[in-house]
């Protein structure tokens, strides 16, 4: 039997913890109207996505401007889901001892944080795992082009929770090492415990979204045979 497709991505929802997207109806079978359209409202930012670097950096390049080859393609899986705990650091060691010896361009992180926290949790978003700023460093110098995480990845973010963000950006680490580099951001993955190897196929799809610094993305993968 053929490997089926996995998506890893977080669906957008009304009711979450950190989020707030506004999903409506125009139009209702049960009034009698002849089709019925949702909307959507919400940030780009928001459940998983992908980042340009126009996010941080005036003036830079937007979504529409990432090669669609960097979001498909073999994705190498650093797999730390033996070791992680409530706040564990993902530091340039711990990454060294899993990162792979042949060179890769695209890589994944198999955390399977979304086992220990509901990502709908307090919990989730404020004892995450994160990328310390010699891990962000370590992967900078890695010939990458695209990271995509499944727990949320500086330590920053846990403020997020009570309406704090945190200044410079220095300490939004992958944003600071990573980000501003040119290597796209892709956020929020989820079912990572669905990965059954050290590659996956993979297509990350962002929303075509003319001058958007973000975009909801769209992640399914394909484990290897």
């Amino acid at each position: 039997m053929m490997n089926k497709w996995i998506d890893l991505s977080m669906p957008i929802c009304a009711d979450h913890i950190r989020w707030h997207a506004d999903i409506t109806k125009k139009g209702r079978f049960a009034q009698g109207d002849l089709f019925e359209a949702t909307q959507l409202q919400v940030s780009c930012h928001a459940f998983t996505h992908m980042d340009a670097l126009s996010h941080i950096q005036q003036d830079g390049y937007t979504i529409l401007d990432i090669p669609i080859e960097t979001y498909i393609g073999e994705f190498h899986v650093l797999d730390l889901s033996a070791q992680i705990t409530d706040n564990f650091a993902i530091t340039a060691q711990v990454l060294d001892a899993v990162f792979p010896a042949e060179p890769v361009s695209k890589i994944i992180f198999k955390t399977c944080w979304d086992t220990h926290y509901s990502y709908n949790s307090t919990q989730f978003w404020g004892n995450a795992p994160y990328i310390t700023a010699d891990g962000a460093a370590y992967l900078a110098d890695k010939g990458l082009t695209i990271i995509a995480f499944d727990f949320p990845q500086d330590y920053p973010i846990r403020g997020w929770l009570s309406g704090t963000m945190e200044k410079p950006l220095s300490k939004h680490v992958t944003h600071h090492h990573l980000l501003q580099k040119g290597i796209t951001l892709v956020e929020y993955l989820c079912n990572t415990r669905k990965i059954t190897g050290r590659t996956v196929d993979a297509l990350m799809i962002p929303i075509a979204i003319d001058n958007a610094d973000g975009s909801p993305c769209r992640v399914l993968i394909k484990n290897k045979e």
